[in-house]
This record gives structure tokens, sequence and C-alpha cells, in this order.
């Protein structure tokens, strides 16, 4: 009897998860064909393709089609492909679509849980509203100084490595996040993490640990990235509990000493600082502090350190950009006695055109997940394979993909060659809007791309100015992108070759 009873629990199992698979071939969509439990992600369960790499082979399996009929797992999932629909998705129908798929609790993770990226609804709205003010060209003016230093402290850094690695090469990546790690340190928590004088502080411990998921929680990610429905019953926690006193701690103790010593530092703390001193609601507190200036270890530390040391490898392998970008650093620097100030740091296009191709060949998200918060209906085009109008149901995520859309023919000729004169004068109004979005678009693009995008390009314009690049054989070809980090990140790291210019 109990054999019965499994069998034919199976049985019903199987059949029910058959008619869900049949989810968007009912409503008109064209997929591929779903594997069964996996659905169409088997490639990434079997951690031979990152998540961007199997988007972005679906994506070019359907050139036709505005929109793609997926399943992770056996979640019903929609690929977009159509700019305009991207648009409305991100800008004109944002009230649709308003979240991102990926959650937090603050209660549950209180320093992540409070970022803007993670929360939802008019939480999210009320913080976003906070804390713009903080990330202003005239703030990052205000904070400029501090990249300065820190990009002289740089060059000494890899002066000396260049000395003691000889023909070993250096770590494209190590070098840029110890670089990147130090303004955070900087211009985040006021303090000196000392990163190109130690190989392992505490400073960098707790970075490391920041966005590492312990033991079973390391699974839940994996679990819930993948089955999303899951993520309405498992709690995620990103920061261990550790790492959160000691942030707590570092915050407090800085802005007690600067309180008792009437201490005034242009730094993004205390901005934040301020910001908590003018709120009367009590809707922005101490943890908030904590949590935001943690929230630099996002932008601030990991991914502009995986933006940079991409940049430096595609200037290493493409000598003649290269030299068009050395030239107009050089040119700057003598123009204002051997200085580079913040409005011509602005100002310079060949390294805007650098900075933005390497976004384009290497998004550092390959996709940008949201979820449909209100029912919204597709109506298609004249001639469409879409024949009828699809309503996209409130709890359906829909998938921006960024790297097939960056790595797209139909939007980019020759789109897998690095070509920064894609960005330079009348080429980049060419570009068609919305096939070219690494910080996102509308009401939740990344808030902090402007401290991101100035400490990236300050960083490059002090490396390119002393030092000439190329790639050490160390590097793998062809570059094949880590299946299980969150980030576009190449296995076996890039490492390069630096020759101090004299």
């Amino acid at each position: 009897m109990i054999l019965i009873l499994i069998i034919t629990a199976i049985t019903v199992g199987l059949y029910l998860l058959n008619v869900n698979y049949q989810y968007w071939k009912k409503r008109g969509v064209p997929g591929p064909k779903p594997t069964f439990l996996v659905g169409n992600l088997g490639q990434n369960f079997l951690v031979k393709k990152s998540l961007a790499e199997v988007f972005s082979d679906i994506y070019n399996a359907f050139p036709d089609s505005p929109m793609v009929g997926i399943f992770k797992a056996s979640t019903p999932t929609l690929l977009i492909r159509d700019p305009e629909l991207i648009r409305d998705i991100t800008v004109k129908s944002f009230g649709h679509f308003h979240d991102n798929e990926l959650f937090l609790d603050k209660d549950v993770d209180p320093l992540l849980g409070r970022n803007p990226f993670f929360m939802k609804g008019e939480e999210w709205r009320t913080t976003r509203v906070h804390l713009t003010p903080g990330f202003t060209s005239g703030k990052m003016k205000w904070i400029y100084p501090l990249l300065e230093d820190v990009s002289e402290q740089l060059v000494k850094f890899i002066e000396k490595q260049c000395i003691k690695a000889s023909d070993e090469g250096l770590d494209a990546k190590d070098v840029c996040m110890r670089f990147t790690l130090n303004n955070v340190g900087s211009c985040a928590f006021g303090l000196e993490a000392k990163c190109f004088e130690e190989d392992n502080n505490e400073f960098r411990q707790i970075a490391d640990r920041f966005f590492t998921p312990e033991g079973w929680q390391t699974t839940k990610v994996f679990i819930v990235s993948v089955i999303p429905f899951l993520s309405k019953f498992i709690s995620i926690k990103f920061t261990p509990k550790d790492v959160e006193e000691k942030l707590e701690n570092i915050v407090s103790q800085t802005l007690k000493y600067r309180d008792e010593n009437n201490v005034v530092r242009n730094d993004f703390l205390h901005i934040l600082h301020q910001m908590m001193k003018e709120c009367k609601d009590g809707s922005f507190t101490s943890i908030d502090v904590t949590a935001h200036a943690a929230g630099f270890f996002g932008d601030g530390y990991e991914t502009s350190s995986v933006v940079m040391h991409f940049i430096l490898y595609q200037l290493a392998a493409d000598l003649d950009s290269q030299t068009k970008l050395r030239q107009e650093i050089n040119k700057v620097f003598q123009q204002n006695d051997n200085t580079l100030p913040y409005e011509e740091l602005q100002k310079m296009p060949y390294l805007d055109a650098v900075f933005n191709e390497t976004l384009r060949v290497h998004p550092p998200l390959g996709s940008l997940n949201k979820v449909c918060t209100e029912n919204y209906t597709y109506v298609p085009k004249d001639k469409s394979v879409i024949s009828k109008p699809v309503v996209i149901e409130a709890g359906t995520t829909v998938i921006l993909p960024l790297y097939g859309l960056h790595r797209d023919p139909k939007y980019f000729d020759d789109p897998n060659s690095f070509r920064p004169e894609r960005f330079l004068g009348g080429n980049k109004n060419k570009i068609v809007k919305y096939t070219f979005m690494p910080f996102g678009e509308g009401p939740r693009a990344c808030l902090g791309q402007r401290f991101g995008t100035l400490q990236i390009k300050i960083g490059v314009a002090y490396v390119v100015k002393n030092f000439q690049l190329s790639v050490n054989a160390k590097t793998k070809f062809p570059i094949k992108y880590d299946p299980m980090y969150f980030l576009t990140l190449p296995k076996g790291g890039l490492w390069l070759d630096l020759k101090k210019i004299v």
C-alpha cells in the first residue's frame, strides 16, 4: 500500500511538473525545451558555465523573438531581448517592475539587508532618497583628494612589486583589489586600510568575508538563485556575525573620536553621520550608517576591482589603445603641473571610451534580474513571432541579459573585439538605447556608479602614465568565467607584466 502511494505521488508530481513546463508554450512565448528538474540552467547546475553565459546562449538562440520563456528549475522566468521592452521594464513602466529578484531581510542580515540593491518597495524608495545626496558630483569632488593619495600609493606599490615579481607577473585582480580596498577604507570608514603594506590585515579579512556566506548559507544562496520560489521559505544571511560586530565597532569608534575631538574629514562616513544627525523621524540610525558604509564593499571594493583589472588587461592586450590612452593622460598631466584635477579627469574622452568598452565586453553583472510586482501586458509589434498579447504575471522574474545584449552583432559590429572607438564622438550616439547598460537603467540604476567610475578612472590613469603593460604568459586563453561567482570573474586570473616608464 505504501509503495503504491509513493508511486502515485511521484507520478502526480511528474505530471504537474510537465504541465508547469507548458507555461510559456500556452502563452505563445518561444523558448528552449526545459530539462527535468533543472529547467534551462543545466550548464550552471553542472558548474560548466556562469549564469551570464547560460542566459547569453539562450539570448542568441532566439534572435527574432522580443522575449524568451525559460525555467529556473521549475519556475517560469522571462528573458527579455527587445530594447524597447527593456525601456518599459526599467523606466516607462517601472511601477510594474520596481524590485530586484534577490531579497535580504534586514532582520536576518542587518547590514546587506539595508543595501538598496536588496530592498523592495517603499523601503527601497525611502533609503534611496536618503542616500542619493551622498553621491552627487559635488560630493565626489569632495573626496577626490583621498583617491589621489591612494593612487600615488598604488604607483609606489607596483614599483616594488615589479622588482619582486621579476618574470612571474602581477595578479591584476590582487593589485586592483588592494587599491579599491584602500579607497573604501579611506573614503567610507575614515581609516588607513594599509593593503599595500600588508597582505592579509584585519580590514582585508573583513572585506573578503563580507560577501562570502559561510557553510550552509553558501548552499542556500545557490539554491535560491536557481529555484527562486524557495526564497519565500529560506532566509539568507551573507554577512557573518563577527564581521557585523567589527564593522559596527570601527564606525562607532571613529565617529566617537571625531565628535570628541571636533574632527571633520571629507569622506563618505562624515556624509552619512550628518544624514543621521539631520534625520528627525528616526528612520536613519547608527546601524544605517554602518550598513551604508559597509555597502561600499560592493560597488567600491569588489565590483570596481573586477572592472579595473579587466581594463588593465584589455590595455595590456591592445598596445595601440594603451598608447592612445597614455598620450591623452600625459597631455592632461603636462597641462596641469603634473597633476590630474577632478574636472580634467571628467573630460578625458579616450579614458571614458576605454572604460565603457571594457564594461561592454566584460559587464561585472552578466544579467539584471527583476521581479514583476504588478501584472503587465506586453502587446507584440507587427510581424512579431509572438502573435498575441502576453500577460507577465506579478511574481515573475524577468532577466535583462546584459552579456548577451552587449555582444549582439545586431547592435555592436564585431562584438567580441575590444574597440574603444565605439564610444567616441558621434559613434557613441549611434549605440541603441538600452543595449548597453552596465549600471542598469532607470530609478534602480546603480547608486554608487559615480564613486566606482571615479576611482577606476583615476587608478587606471596613474597606472598607464607610469607603467608599460603587457600580458603575462600565466594568463589563460580563452578567458573563461567562474561559473560559481556572482560577478564576471575570469578563472585563473589575469596576469600582467608592468614595466616602469622612465
